[in-house]
């Protein structure tokens, strides 16, 4: 490397050093360029697989006329002028006196006396193009050509490293943010706000102009908006029998990338005509039980839209997609049934409570001998059939309770109770539940601890916190506790059984969550 060359990458070296991400990079190497050089201006255009051409991202010294004409535009490598010269890293200089005159008309356009471009290439991938140029007449000369062109492979060097580290940081973001995004919509209660999160991710990641699901309902996609009272309201129906890339990606269970619509496939038929994005993708929601839906994501601004990482991302989106319409699912499910169950307790509730009343009304009458007198030994089996009827009334009782709580219809009547006067009653309905066990029941119940509550909810309460830690403790005590501390009373169930798994301790009072004994 000659002097000349040195200088000129010690130069962009210094200037690129301080700089943090991939375009401070490209604007150094640009401005190091130009000052090393001496030339007017130096743009940097790199290579885009997705957009297929190459992109100006940084520039130096071109007129304000010039940017706003070129600075967001794709070029197509074919664009430029002494194509084979770049393919074959070698690049090509221009000067207005030694062209043709489609090439001097080129040279006119942008403004410039003298062109020098160079190739980026290393380790055989192609990162982009140097052009420097000059201005009122003046020329590159062979020293400076030399340089640009020896130093070219350096630069692409570090214009590759600032590129990939630049990608790894994006890939960090987008992961970081799926982890954040993928917690929001598995904790979402209903399928048309997984619907909104989805749009709205897909907006963020993509930066497209739409998304949304579409379920696959018997022989048709559906999608869904949120109508007026809040419900959903099917807004498009996709026969499976239509060309769409949303039909494709269902029937093959594989992600469907369109980044040039307007020529493919689905660009002229019916559905394409009133619905025609520039670009999409269509991501299947398929697990192990079979398809439910896609994923789309329309742009309808950009052709050449999604990107390797995107189509990559566009698949995570639909995996934990398909999880939460999966759980969202079966919750509907579970709490179809859990009504169901309701309405089948209340009813079987009132066909059994009627029968038993008539039992205990009748055996009161035949106890009171209404009819006649009765002997001691029928006055026992009387007593018997009482506290039977009564016994099962109470449970018909509890499962018309457990059916208005889950409707929402329980009314509960506070008076004020004495915890110490239920302690008999709990003492002799726990002997039959702690039997053949080395269990014993202990109360510790303070004589002044009185509450407000409704008494039968709080007998059924007790009965059930009790009846839990007997079934679940094989030796030693269950015991229950009340005590006044300040203005109300703490009331406590202990026992020495296994105790609780921590792992559903946080889920305990879920519906459908119980533990293992």
């Amino acid at each position: 490397m000659d002097v000349r060359a040195a200088d000129l990458l010690w130069a962009v070296h210094q200037a690129v050093s301080p700089a943090e991400g991939y375009d401070p990079v490209l604007r150094a190497v640009a401005t190091a360029l130009a000052g090393a050089v001496q030339c007017d201006r130096v743009t940097v255009f790199t290579y885009s697989e997705r957009r297929a051409g190459l992109v100006p991202r940084a520039d130096i010294g071109s007129p304000a006329n010039v940017t706003a004409r070129f600075a967001d535009r794709v070029y197509p490598l074919g664009v430029f002028p002494r194509l084979r010269s770049v393919d074959e890293g070698l690049g090509y200089v221009m000067a207005r006196s030694d062209v043709s005159a489609a090439e001097q008309a080129a040279l006119d356009d942008v403004g410039v006396s003298g062109l020098c471009v160079v190739p980026l290439r290393v380790h055989g991938r192609f990162e982009g193009l140097l052009a420097c140029g000059m201005h009122d007449g003046r020329v590159f000369s062979t020293a400076q050509v030399a340089a640009i062109r020896e130093v070219a492979g350096p630069i692409a060097f570090l214009v590759g490293s600032a590129r990939i580290e630049s990608v790894g940081a994006r890939i960090a973001e987008r992961r970081t943010w799926l982890a954040k995004w993928s917690a929001d919509v598995l904790a979402a209660t209903n399928l048309l706000e997984v619907n909104a999160l989805l749009g709205s991710a897909s907006r963020d990641l993509f930066g497209v102009t739409g998304a949304g699901l579409l379920f696959l309902e018997g022989d048709a996609l559906v999608g869904y908006s949120r109508g007026d009272d809040g419900t959903r309201v099917p807004v498009i129906r996709i026969p499976m029998q239509a060309v769409s890339a949303s039909v494709d990606a269902v029937n093959t269970q594989r992600l469907v990338v369109v980044n040039e619509y307007a020529t493919s496939r689905y660009a002229h038929v019916a559905l394409s005509q009133q619905f025609r994005p520039a670009a999409a993708m269509a991501a299947p929601l398929v697990d192990d039980q079979g398809v439910v839906g896609v994923l789309v994501v329309n742009d309808f601004e950009e052709p050449h839209s999604f990107s390797p990482m995107d189509q990559d991302d566009a698949v995570i989106l639909a995996t934990i997609a398909t999880a939460a319409v999966r759980k969202l699912t079966l919750v509907d499910a579970l709490t179809t049934a859990s009504h169901a169950k309701s309405e089948f307790l209340a009813s079987l509730s009132h066909e059994l409570r009627t029968p038993l009343n008539i039992i205990v009304g009748y055996a009161q009458l035949l106890a009171e001998e209404t009819f006649g007198p009765v002997t001691a030994e029928q006055g026992e089996s009387l007593e018997r059939i009482l506290r039977t009827a009564s016994d099962q009334l109470g449970l018909i009782n509890d499962l018309l309770d457990l059916a208005r709580i889950e409707q929402g219809k329980l009314r509960c009547e506070p008076e004020p109770i004495r915890i110490a006067a239920l302690v008999p009653w709990l003492e002799e309905m726990m002997v039959p539940l702690l039997r053949d066990r080395p269990v014993r029941f202990e109360t510790q119940v303070a004589m002044d601890a009185v509450v407000s509550a409704d008494p039968e909810r709080l007998r059924q309460i007790l009965v059930n916190l009790l009846g839990n830690a007997a079934k679940f403790t094989n030796q030693g005590c269950v015991r229950l506790l009340a005590c006044l501390e300040q203005d109300r009373v703490v009331i406590t169930v202990e026992d020495t059984g296994t105790g609780i798994d921590p792992e559903l301790s946080a889920r305990m009072l879920e519906p459908f969550v119980h533990g293992e004994g």
